[in-house]
């Protein structure tokens, strides 16, 4: 017996709060109720705009993703970081900022170093194209073992406020010397 009273003072105090928060909540939604019973009266599939009649709703469309160009480098300027990206007495920290994803493998410069030594690699930028899309393409003289590469060209990438060597060109020169890369993997 001690138990059914105990069970029925508590099954009356749960009903009493859940009525007393069902009268606040109705006390503060009076103004939204008739704020909103126009959206609950639209027929289904029907989309209550609030516009008179059966109008058409239209939005704007979708602004297009830019990248923004920087502005294009000298054959100066590029020959200067290729030349720095080559060079093996810069630490690999440091020329990790001039190409492009090499944060994806902090030992990708060091790679392209050793590609480059291994091969025989020597870049000279001839002429630079005009940026388009955040992408620029650079003439370039290319030897391999001593050997000219026809039509060579080095890609470029903006990034920030930087032109990066384009990670498909570096994981071009590491992948010809046989070298693997967590930046160079196939996606």
């Amino acid at each position: 017996m001690k138990h059914n009273i105990f069970r029925a003072t508590a099954a009356l105090m749960l009903a009493t709060s859940a009525f007393g928060l069902v009268a606040c909540s109705k006390s503060d939604d009076t103004s939204k109720a008739a704020a909103t019973t126009s959206s609950a009266t639209a027929p289904a599939g029907k989309f209550d705009g609030s516009t008179d009649g059966d109008a058409k709703l239209t939005g704007a469309a979708p602004a297009p993703t830019t990248v923004a160009d920087l502005p294009k480098p000298s054959v100066a300027d590029l020959n200067d970081k290729v030349t720095k990206a080559f060079d093996p007495a810069i630490d690999s920290k440091t020329k990790t900022d001039w190409i492009e994803n090499a944060g994806l493998d902090p030992q990708l410069a060091q790679k392209l170093v050793d590609a480059a030594k291994a091969n025989n690699v020597k870049i000279k930028i001839t002429n630079v194209g005009d940026p388009s899309g955040g992408k620029l393409k650079a003439d370039a003289d290319v030897t391999i073992d001593g050997k000219p590469v026809q039509n060579a060209a080095v890609t470029f990438v903006a990034d920030g406020t930087e032109w990066k060597i384009d990670h498909n060109y570096a994981c071009s020169i590491v992948k010809a010397a046989k070298l693997d890369s967590a930046a160079c993997q196939d996606k």
